[in-house]
């Protein structure tokens, strides 16, 4: 019995230059795997008229077989390359379409990979965990072949000195399907450009006054006007006008809903190191009750960085404040500061600054806790906790689930540039030398730098489930919106973490009917097993793992798991690296380096001390291009709702509303 297959939709995306865009290749190869045998191997460019390899292309083969193929499982494709010819033979499959003309049935193959030289590459049509699968030796050799492949090029490099999660190991190879695509590798390009207009056009009209010789590595001068230093025009529309960084209202608005909106904790006893007593306060209590009934009522509340940048070591002239801040919520429902100790240890030395006493004090004390907050939020919350995380995930992914697994399909587009942002990210970023160092009072080059210190005390407490927003927000007891109002990180963060939730349970629910097929996976085990063992090893205080279990053994579990995955590298990353520009495009906002040392006593500061304190203009400019480009929405960004690799309508149409509503 004949059967006659159509090969239809084929879309390859070729990297190699438009110069070589209609080369033929002749060793590119399709052939279909069926249950009883498979077709004859069909060599890609005889079998069309023009060129096959354009992108966007849709081409059609027709593939003939001498018996009963039997339902086609698996479609394998081959890319041997130009051999002779010096040319790039990578190119980009989307998916293909197999009809069965017996049968007029068709199946959608979707791969959605590179296909590099040399590559052999096979997709089964179906999602299916690995029990689903077990009595049929083709798509089991599948599986097994893809993983092991991958292995191969995500290969494992740890940080045993810092204690990062495992990465990626650049230095062997970034696999072309982690690497950026061109209309992504343009848009940054052009951003980086604008990132630099946007900080050098800091008020043109004042700075060309200023000798060029004068303008970089010199402090700012002290009869440079303040609207001078904004760093864009859009910046100056969203920070209103340039005394707003002044009020107390939005330094507190700052705390809740900026971009290091995880501090906020509720205070129902204050910390031993911040002896505030009743009568320092009262004036900025609004209800008529002490400080002590105030924290009984749930109205005070703290953000603590004393511990964690206590004592990290500074740049020559530099210098960085290990603050804790006391919060208050009015009756009017707006946070405020009511206290600020910018040292650990209290003392004669270390005064507790307030509100109700010299105003010139208590904006330098919030300067210098804001420029602690800025260091802590690039390193520790953004760069550590939401960065390295989520490579770490994507490494163990690839390295464990084959492409048809479920889960791999529903985390896929959570990692997208995960790996090659964080690879330029350390080679520009954090590196020794580079632009952390550079813009961060706790930068520089020695391994003992404050900011490597950081890295190091932020993994020592590091869990996993800092990421579970509704846990977090219960273990900083802020998750009552009556008591706190207007924590939009909270209230938008619950919804769409919800959304997520349901979302996923929908998804995994079509294939795991109960907890004993979750734990059966064995593939599902693998992948636990090397985020647990591998991408989180055991570093000083911090356990193996991380708090990221060695084995998931229900439903739940996974659902709260693969949730908090994707929460991560969407919403939390979101929120702490999105608002960047606004809180920090003003540099007296939010200063990254601070140059005047921190006060021993109160009414010792000038009011050129403002000026004084601020960051070089190198720096000023430096910080503008970083925060603008770290900022920018890429142009081929996908959202939340837009799930293009997971196909099932009904599910994601009730996740599409929820996010429709939250936004």
């Amino acid at each position: 019995m004949q059967l006659l297959s159509e090969l239809e939709k084929i879309t390859p995306f070729p990297s190699h230059t438009h110069t070589h865009s209609y080369v033929v290749y002749p060793d590119n190869s399709i052939q279909l795997i069926g249950e009883n045998t498979t077709t004859k191997t069909i060599d890609l460019a005889f079998h069309v008229k023009r060129p096959w390899n354009r992108r966007g292309t849709f081409d059609e083969y027709l593939i003939e077989c001498k018996g009963d193929l039997g339902e086609v499982q698996v479609v394998s494709i081959r890319n041997e390359g130009p051999k002779a010819m010096n040319l790039i033979a990578n190119w980009y499959l989307d998916f293909t379409n197999v009809i069965n003309f017996q049968t007029m049935s068709e199946l959608t193959f979707s791969f959605y990979h590179w296909i590099g030289e040399g590559d052999h590459f096979s997709n089964p049509a179906d999602s299916s965990t690995i029990n689903q699968i077990e009595h049929y030796p083709n798509l089991m050799k599948q599986r097994i072949t893809q993983i092991e492949d991958r292995k191969k090029v995500y290969i494992w490099q740890t940080f045993p000195d810092i204690g990062l999660p495992s990465a990626i190991d650049e230095n062997f190879y970034v696999p072309k399907d982690e690497e950026f695509e061109k209309a992504k590798i343009q848009d940054s390009k052009s951003n980086k450009f604008m990132g630099m207009v946007f900080g050098l056009r800091s008020d043109v009209t004042n700075i060309v006054k200023i000798k060029l010789s004068d303008l970089f590595d010199t402090t700012i001068r002290n009869d440079q006007p303040l609207r001078s230093l904004r760093r864009a025009e859009k910046v100056a529309n969203s920070m209103m006008d340039a005394n707003r960084w002044i009020s107390d209202i939005e330094f507190g608005r700052q705390l809740l809903n900026g971009v290091n909106c995880v501090l906020v904790t509720l205070c129902t006893e204050l910390p031993d190191n911040f002896p505030v007593k009743n009568e320092m306060v009262c004036n900025s209590l609004c209800r008529g009750l002490t400080l002590e009934e105030e924290m009984k009522d749930h109205n005070i509340y703290f953000c603590d960085l004393s511990e964690i940048m206590d004592g990290l070591q500074c740049k020559e002239g530099t210098h960085c404040a290990a603050p804790i801040c006391l919060l208050y919520v009015t009756p009017a429902n707006v946070t405020i500061p009511i206290a600020i100790l910018l040292k650990r240890i209290p003392g004669d030395d270390n005064p507790i600054f307030l509100p109700s006493e010299n105003w010139l004090d208590w904006l330098m004390a919030k300067m210098y806790f804001a420029s602690a907050s800025t260091q802590h939020q690039q390193v520790a919350t953004h760069f550590v906790m939401c960065h390295t995380a989520m490579e770490a995930y994507g490494v163990a992914t690839m390295r464990t689930l084959p492409d048809c697994h479920p889960v791999y399909k529903l985390l896929r587009p959570a990692f997208r540039y995960t790996i090659s942002i964080n690879v330029v990210g350390r080679k520009t970023l954090a590196n020794p030398g580079g632009i952390m160092d550079k813009l961060f009072s706790i930068g520089g080059e020695d391994d003992r730098s404050g900011k490597n210190e950081l890295i190091v005390r932020t993994n020592e407490k590091y869990n996993v489930h800092w990421s579970n927003i509704k846990r977090n927000l219960r273990e900083r007891r802020v998750d009552n919106s009556d008591k706190l109002p207007n924590y939009y990180y909270r209230d938008d963060g619950v919804r769409i973490w919800d959304a997520m939730e349901c979302f996923v349970r929908s998804m995994l629910g079509l294939f795991y009917t109960d907890d004993t097929e979750v734990e059966n996976d064995s593939e599902l085990r693998d992948w636990t097993n090397e985020i647990h063992s591998y991408a989180f090893p055991a570093f000083h205080g911090a356990i193996q793992g991380r708090g990221f279990p060695q084995q998931i053994l229900t439903k739940n579990e996974l659902v709260e798991y693969c949730t908090l995955i994707m929460f991560t590298g969407s919403v939390q990353h979101s929120a702490v690296n999105f608002g960047q520009l606004q809180m920090y495009g003003f540099v007296l906002n939010s200063p990254t380096t601070i140059r005047v040392p921190l006060p021993t006593q109160k009414g010792s500061f000038m009011k050129n001390d403002i000026l004084r304190a601020l960051p070089t203009m190198t720096t000023v400019v430096l910080a503008a291009i970083t925060v603008n480009t770290l900022s920018y929405h890429s142009i081929d960004e996908v959202n939340n709702d837009n799930h293009s690799v997971v196909k099932c309508s009904l599910h994601e149409h009730g996740y599409k509303k929820t996010i429709v509503v939250c936004s």
